[in-house]
């Protein structure tokens, strides 16, 4: 059996400034052929899970391209045509084939589209015509739209956020397309858009209404007809026309059953609407609470600056007030100034000096902040995430330095990637354990990792592109009326 594998794979925030090209995706993973199976054998990812499937079932993977970069603005629409003619070129070339396995992210605006996914998912199926087997994984936040639906067989979306469960859908996927060819599984489909765009921070699985949902959803999958059922949380920072909220189900030749169960899951979702919204500390209530903490470290949530929500990952509110208040033992992870990591760089570790840091990109998000410290330690940004999401797959940062302001410690990266992991706190000599306080910029993600060291965690209602407050933003193109921008009755 020969089965054709590739990822391309983009969260957009169409609200960010900050272009993603070519630069970008290298500095994150723009892979070619078997280079796929170098980077992601026996890693946490959708494709590590495929790549398990395929030695088990002893199925020959034909490799074409990895591609993805750290979220922010649209994607080059030279970089896009890139990719996309690579991957239709190698799947053209590619000779006998029984399916095709797509890692996609759901949420990739490039200029000049507004659905990335389903432009691709339809020129695929123009290559491999209508009857070849096509199964894609699809982030947790996909915007889901109906050309995704319809030129794919199966779709199946990550169940938690955080996203610890990527490997698994990646066994999944791989292994329901087997079904398909094999004729044992004839999926039909079953999709529903209830006009909602979940804020962020609303969005966690441990808790609240996505846990609520993702249970119902686990028990329908007990029927034996239900194939795959995915509840997609939705990018409400891509403003397109698809964002929001989503429910899919497949069932195995049984269409009315699809529709009862979506319909059921969509509904659950509007009922348990006003749970999504989501409140937290102004930044100096937050950094009095973790100065006055007993217990250390308390993690101070820099939700509305997170790069993996398209944000900056630059902003200098918590780090101004940090400053303003005299805090010892803290550590700032991470913030993305390539200027002044290159600064401490030319100065040498050991070195004294002054120097502006953040505010680069969007100052009314917050300011540069003058720091006077010592360069405490230098890197070229390589390590190894450790878990639980992207486990064994290598992190790159970029020339990185760690600036130390009277033991309030600052960590300097030149490639943006949100704290999802305390290596990135290890790697450059700091304990995360040890610290009193930790800022990290992540909305969600730094849950699976940092929960278990954390005393305390405390989300800050800091300005930012990531804000999960969605009435700071100025929406163009998504559907109307949708709650919350909108008070939506249905019918």
């Amino acid at each position: 059996m020969r089965v054709f594998i590739a990822m391309f794979a983009h969260e957009t925030n169409t609200f960010s400034t900050l272009p993603t090209g070519r630069r970008e995706f290298e500095a994150r993973d723009l892979r070619w052929g078997g280079e796929l199976f170098e980077a992601y054998r026996g890693t946490g990812t959708c494709l590590g899970g495929m790549l398990e499937v395929a030695a088990a079932r002893g199925v020959e993977l034909v490799p074409s391209v990895a591609a993805a970069a750290s979220p922010a603005g649209r994607v080059r629409a030279e970089l896009h045509a890139e990719v996309r003619a690579r991957l239709l070129a190698d799947l053209g070339a590619a000779g006998r084939l029984d399916g095709v396995l797509l890692d996609l992210h759901g949420a990739m605006v490039p200029e000049g589209l507004e659905d990335g996914e389903g432009d691709l998912l339809g020129a695929v199926r123009e290559v491999v015509g209508p009857a070849m087997p096509v199964a894609v994984t699809l982030d947790f936040h996909a915007n889901v739209t109906r050309a995704m639906v319809a030129h794919a067989t199966l779709l199946h979306g990550y169940k938690t956020y955080p996203h610890v469960d990527m490997e698994a859908r990646g066994r999944e996927a791989a292994t329901r397309l087997l079904d398909v060819v094999g004729g044992r599984v004839r999926p039909t489909v079953a999709f529903r858009q209830p006009p909602l765009l979940p804020p962020i921070a609303g969005q966690l699985t441990a808790r609240g209404p996505m846990r609520r949902l993702h249970d119902l959803a686990a028990e329908l999958e007990r029927d034996p007809r239900v194939v795959s059922i995915s509840v997609f949380a939705g990018f409400p920072l891509a403003d397109i026309h698809d964002a929001g909220l989503s429910v899919y189900v497949a069932t195995d030749d049984d269409g009315p059953l699809a529709d009862r169960l979506a319909d059921r899951l969509a509904a659950t979702a509007w009922e348990h609407r006003h749970e999504f919204l989501h409140t937290a500390p102004p930044v100096r209530e937050a950094v009095a609470r973790a100065q006055a903490s007993a217990g250390r470290p308390v993690v101070l949530a820099d939700i509305a600056d997170n790069p993996g929500g398209g944000a900056p990952g630059d902003t200098t509110g918590i780090l101004r007030e940090l400053l303003r208040v005299g805090a010892r033992g803290a550590t700032v992870a991470c913030l993305w100034d390539p200027e002044a990591a290159r600064a401490c760089a030319a100065a040498g570790a050991g070195a004294t000096l002054t120097l502006a840091v953040g505010g680069r990109v969007d100052p009314s998000h917050g300011a540069p902040v003058e720091v006077t410290g010592r360069v405490r330690a230098l890197s070229d940004g390589r390590f190894v995430h450790a878990g639980p999401m992207f486990r064994g797959v290598e992190g790159r940062l970029g020339p990185t330095a760690v600036l130390d302001v009277d033991d309030l410690k600052i960590i300097l990266i030149s490639h943006r990637w949100q704290t999802l992991d305390p290596e990135m706190i290890r790697f450059v000599g700091i304990d995360p354990a040890a610290e009193r306080i930790l800022v990290v910029k992540s909305s969600v993600h730094y849950r699976a990792a940092f929960e278990p060291i954390a005393h305390e965690i405390l989300e800050v209602d800091a300005p930012g592109l990531s804000s999960s407050n969605l009435a700071r933003f100025t929406f163009k193109h998504v559907r109307r009326p949708i709650f919350p921008l909108d008070d939506v009755t249905l019918g």
